[in-house]
């Protein structure tokens, strides 16, 4: 009887736990346009930042995003795209949203925008917290931007 018990509870925690993982969106054109091959996340073999080609990007992660309002890496890729583009208040418009949603390259970026006044103020601090959170969460560029970011002091 204990073991019918541990058995069914073990069976519902993992339906319980199913349900609340967000299942992720299948390949994309948004993907390959503007995909970022460094990102843990992507999907696809993306694209490098120079080699986006803006409006087709742009379109295909307006649609993504659309079909899949709740995937955070169509809204990042989305925002890389208008970053390309130079629309700068729409890529952080884009990156706050998925950073909103726990994206680390989101979080990046972002951290790479106040740092370099990109469209917002300069902000060393704003710049470290985003690198620090994206780093946690395995963000390997963000390691690399935190450690040149040259308004934090080494002691």
């Amino acid at each position: 009887m204990k073991l019918l018990v541990a058995a069914t509870f073990g069976v519902t925690l993992m339906a319980a736990f199913a349900a609340g993982a967000q299942e992720r969106a299948p390949l994309h054109a948004c993907d390959t346009l503007a995909g970022n091959p460094i990102d843990p996340e992507h999907v696809g073999t993306g694209v490098r930042t120079e080699d986006i080609r803006v409006e087709q990007a742009v379109a295909a992660c307006l649609d993504a995003v659309a079909r899949y309002p709740k995937e955070p890496r169509f809204m990042f890729q989305l925002g890389r795209a208008y970053r390309q583009g130079r629309r700068i208040a729409d890529a952080l418009q884009w990156y706050q949203a998925a950073a909103d949603l726990n994206y680390p390259g989101a979080w990046n970026s972002l951290g790479v925008m106040y740092s370099q006044g990109d469209g917002v103020t300069a902000d060393c601090v704003k710049a470290a917290t985003y690198f620090q959170l994206a780093a946690a969460k395995g963000y390997p560029a963000a390691d690399v931007n935190m450690r040149t970011l040259g308004c934090v002091r080494q002691v």
